[in-house]
């Protein structure tokens, strides 16, 4: 069922974002039911009967979720260049200014069966930008030794 959800709040949009993130973190973990529920109680999500529904809705999407993160993610060989600039996001209250950056990634990724490429825009906090670093550095790890083994099988 395709239904406009309007968020009202950050708060809102906030707990959407966290319950989309951990959906997709178990779907790219392929975690099955029992590593689901143990999650869910981590997270003081215990109630039996509200686990069984995310479980059923769960089960109910998963091809669907993974059929939308395999069309949006990208294969190394496609992912041309990052472009990446600094902003500063100002945040106030009644007592202080805070002063936060915020990263702004331009990515270029060229279209799977074609020559067209495609730009993917994002923001993400100077915690996000590390991770990313990370991942990539593990990723290009990987790249490495893969391609070390299909040297040494030569």
């Amino acid at each position: 069922t395709n239904t406009n959800i309007q968020l009202s709040s950050s708060f809102d949009k906030h707990l959407l974002s966290s319950i989309l993130t951990f959906i997709f973190e178990c779907v790219k973990y392929d975690f099955d039911e029992t590593s689901i529920r143990s999650k869910l109680n981590d997270l003081q999500f215990t109630n039996k009967s509200r686990q069984d529904r995310f479980l059923n809705e769960y089960n109910k999407y998963l091809s669907i979720i993974q059929l939308y993160l395999k069309q949006k993610s990208i294969e190394h060989d496609r992912l041309l260049n990052i472009n990446w600039r600094l902003d500063l996001q100002l945040k106030t209250n009644y007592t202080d200014k805070l002063l936060e950056p915020i990263y702004t990634l331009n990515w270029t990724k060229r279209d799977k069966y074609t020559a067209n490429t495609d730009q993917i825009q994002f923001t993400c906090s100077q915690e996000n930008l590390q991770e990313l670093l990370e991942k990539f550095k593990d990723a290009q790890s990987v790249l490495h030794q893969m391609q070390y083994q299909q040297q040494a099988k030569k």
